[in-house]
């Protein structure tokens, strides 16, 4: 089931889909599948970026230890087909939110992290980004070509969140230019909610970090431009995509 995908990656051959035998049905399935594959690439797990909910299930997919990097970063454009850009505030967790039986509260999340500008770079291993199905991009760790992680704010709270003025430039050329627009207004409420999703299974540890969506949207860039997503007063997180 997860031979092709993990192939996939290692060699950059596109998939044009999962073989009609073991395509997820469900959200479960997809989950499944995106497990085995981080196992089987041996990679370590650095984190989570966080979808929507879909068919009453939480989606989220794995940061990969080896595609994760501090701004500014640098990386073949040919890694992260088709360059799909996000502005976004993550966080990071300070202690261990580990598997309990009661739920974690807003607070309780909250008190473990510190939040940092971000900026996720949307990549594929199928031939065709739009027309895959959802649940085959989800068990490609939900389509994360690269994540790159702008300086922490350690007075983070101070800050408000679901209306920070947002940047997202490629080159000298503004892309988007707003306040807000996160779809859940506040980020920390879909980091909450996978904290409470994973606490069933393996919890989340001190040094993982979680990045719950775009501010910007989702916008494609060019091989060889310089991509900034910037927050006034809090930040900013920056990559070059090499030719």
């Amino acid at each position: 089931m997860t031979a092709l995908p993990r192939i996939s990656r290692r060699t950059r051959s596109p998939l044009a889909r999962l073989p009609a035998s073991c395509r997820p049905q469900t959200v479960a399935d997809a989950l499944a599948i995106q497990a085995a594959i981080v196992g089987q690439l041996g990679e370590r797990v650095a984190g989570w970026k966080v979808g929507t909910v879909v068919d009453g299930a939480l989606t989220y997919g794995v940061l990969l230890a080896s595609r994760v990097m501090r701004s500014p970063g640098g990386i073949a454009a040919a890694d992260v087909t088709p360059l799909g850009m996000e502005a976004e505030v993550a966080f990071r967790f300070l202690r261990d939110a580990p598997p309990r039986a009661e739920p974690y509260s807003y607070a309780e999340v909250a008190d473990r992290v510190v939040a940092f500008p971000a900026l996720e770079i949307v990549a594929t291993r199928f031939t065709d980004y739009a027309t895959t199905p959802f649940l085959e991009r989800l068990a490609d760790c939900m389509s994360n070509g690269a994540f790159v992680i702008g300086v922490e704010r350690i007075r983070w709270r101070t800050f408000d969140l679901p209306r920070l003025p947002v940047e997202l430039r490629f080159d000298d050329h503004v892309v988007v230019a707003q306040v807000g627009g996160h779809a859940a207004g506040d980020p920390m409420l879909p980091a909450v909610a996978l904290v409470n999703e994973l606490r069933a299974s393996t919890g989340v540890t001190a040094g993982q970090v979680m990045t719950t969506g775009t501010y910007t949207g989702l916008n494609f860039a060019q091989p060889g431009q310089r991509v900034r997503a910037s927050f006034e007063g809090f930040g900013a997180a920056e990559a070059v995509t090499t030719a």
